[in-house]
């Protein structure tokens, strides 16, 4: 797979490299944040390397113990921008600025 196919079209940020969020997560309220690493948004994350889940996913997660039907069904895993899953990090780690 080329580079220029492992990109978005954001509406709001344009053609950017794909990140993976679940259903909850947001750009208006926060509701936690976790990731498999400690990403930088500093960083450019081409290999479909960005993910995020919430709290509530976590906890189903946790409860299941691994990603699998019921904790995807619940997750919902949607497709954003990587400037948009860095604005929702931001929001949901407390970090946001203005």
């Amino acid at each position: 797979m080329s580079e220029e196919s492992k990109r978005v079209e954001c509406s709001t940020h344009g053609n950017r490299y794909p990140a993976y969020v679940c259903q909850h997560l947001n750009l208006k309220t926060p509701v936690g944040f976790y990731e498999p690493f400690a990403s930088d948004p500093s960083v450019i994350y081409s290999d479909d390397e960005l993910n995020a889940w919430c709290n509530a996913c976590d906890e189903v997660l946790t409860r299941v113990g691994e990603w699998n039907e019921e904790s995807e069904s619940f997750a919902k895993i949607k497709l954003v921008c990587d400037v948009c899953f860095f604005d929702m990090k931001e929001l949901n780690t407390g970090s946001r600025k203005g």
